[in-house]
């Protein structure tokens, strides 16, 4: 969910389309981090790529349009640098690399588009009424149980509010240090409006309208305890009462 609102907050603050023929957009996968965003837009001639990485790490590229792709390099520790093959094919978008003599090629999701990890429109979707309330941002862990250090916001008291009417309200401060980390000059008229459903009290889907954009993931509560769980962390949060 943080990748998914860091996504959000950096289309808006960046004014980034939300749909394109082309290369331009937002992706979600694994490259560097076990988290990773690219973005990418178009500069007149140019593309310009940037990876946010797990590690709370952002790296700028210019790409290259070929005749079947776009290419781009990242930097490595040695002063290298790793030229990557990027195409699009659909709502993914490819990487192809070759990393000490090997050929590796990864994959990066669309999260433009308004269906994301949403499986079938005829499932019904509703409001969970346990997490009505605002909850409290605890610890992040990883799925093997150990401490996510580079996410985890236990420091800062981060707050979440569901509504009764299907409002999701993230605290606006999660915002304006995202924004302030970025180099960004943080104003309230760029954080997008959040609703949310739920399906069989287990699958929380949050969408944002204004740009057709939608995230799927898988919560639990224990009294007055949320476990949301996504690819590789799980955060808690505890009800304030």
């Amino acid at each position: 969910m943080r990748a998914f609102l860091l996504l959000l907050f950096l289309s808006f603050f960046m004014r980034l389309p939300s749909f394109s023929q082309n290369f331009e957009g937002t992706y979600l996968g694994s490259l560097i981090g076990s988290h990773d965003l690219i973005l990418i837009e178009k500069d007149n001639k140019h593309y310009k790529v940037t990876l946010h990485t797990g590690e709370n790490t952002s790296i700028l590229s210019v790409g290259m349009k070929k005749s079947n792709g776009l290419s781009f390099e990242i930097p490595l520790n040695d002063g290298e640098e790793l030229e990557v093959f990027a195409k699009r094919e659909g709502d993914m978008l490819t990487l192809e690399f070759v990393l000490e003599q090997e050929k590796h090629k990864v994959s990066f999701s669309s999260l433009n588009k308004s269906s994301v990890g949403l499986k079938s429109s005829s499932i019904k979707e509703e409001i969970d009424k346990r997490l009505i309330g605002t909850w409290k941002e605890k610890q992040t862990y990883n799925l093997d149980g150990s401490l996510n250090k580079a996410l985890d916001n236990s420091s800062k008291n981060y707050k979440v509010v569901y509504t009764k009417d299907g409002r999701y309200i993230h605290d606006s401060r999660f915002f304006r240090d995202l924004d302030r980390k970025n180099g960004g000059e943080f104003q309230f008229t760029d954080i997008p409006i959040f609703y949310y459903s739920t399906i069989s009290n287990k699958k929380l889907n949050l969408k944002v309208p204004s740009i057709n954009t939608s995230e799927q993931v898988t919560y639990e509560i224990f009294g007055d305890s949320l476990i949301v769980y996504e690819r590789m962390h799980k955060t808690v949060f505890l009800r304030e009462k």
